[in-house]
């Protein structure tokens, strides 16, 4: 196995495309991304599998944000998947069934796993401060996710179908100490303070009863491939 020529040749690829697009194209919709936040999903329908999500999310207005997601925040990243997410006013608009699909934040950010991640030279009282906004309008908010790459169990490709992804809604839910420890001193973070932090400064919220419904029914979607006769008409 020539790893070293295919390393070179990767590289020059990538330099390649790079150069060609700085030169050539416009990059609008990525160009609007203004906020990286670190979380870990869990699967809708095994809740013991948790990975860890890198957000980019765009404001569409301030109902409604938009996020494409990556395994790590390293220029090598994995594309991972997407998550959508909206206020309680549009999550009390959406049919029944659609809720089947939502996850509530306020766990999330009210436990500190849930954070913006900022440069390693940005010291950790200038990150309070900056992300105080962010916590109090996404504590109330609510996400449909979906990974596109289990690469807990597919590092190398994106195989199978996708997968609705949840969050937690307590602290027997998270994933264990260990990996948010991991995912701390990784990136420079430190749940245990942000959630005294924000106890601070975050108002009293219940979610909206209808939320995390598979805590009430104790089923999950799953999305499973079936094969369908294709409509050929004109």
């Amino acid at each position: 196995m020539n790893t070293d020529s295919d390393s070179t040749q990767a590289k020059y690829h990538s330099t390649a495309y790079h150069a060609a697009g700085l030169a050539m194209m416009s990059f609008e919709p990525i160009n609007q991304i203004h906020q990286h936040i670190c979380a870990f999903h869990c699967y809708a329908t095994d809740r013991k599998r948790h990975v860890e999500a890198h957000h980019f999310c765009t404001h569409r207005s301030p109902d409604f944000h938009q996020c494409i997601i990556f395994d790590s925040g390293e220029k090598d990243a994995r594309l991972i998947g997407i998550e959508y997410i909206v206020t309680e006013k549009i999550f009390d608009g959406l049919p029944q069934e659609e809720k089947k699909y939502w996850h509530s934040h306020k766990y999330e950010i009210e436990s500190g796993i849930l954070q913006l991640q900022v440069k390693g030279a940005v010291p950790s009282f200038a990150t309070d401060v900056a992300e105080q906004p962010a916590m109090l309008e996404l504590q109330q908010t609510y996400g449909k996710t979906i990974h596109t790459w289990a690469f807990d169990r597919y590092p190398d490709l994106p195989l199978g179908p996708p997968h609705l992804m949840m969050s937690y809604s307590s602290d027997e839910q998270a994933p264990p100490r260990e990996t948010i420890e991991a995912r701390d001193q990784r990136w420079g973070m430190d749940t245990v303070s942000k959630r005294r932090l924000r106890a601070q400064y975050l108002p009293p919220y219940e979610k909206h009863p209808q939320a995390d419904a598979w805590e009430k029914a104790g089923k999950a979607i799953a999305f499973e491939a079936v094969e369908h006769n294709i409509n050929i008409e004109a």
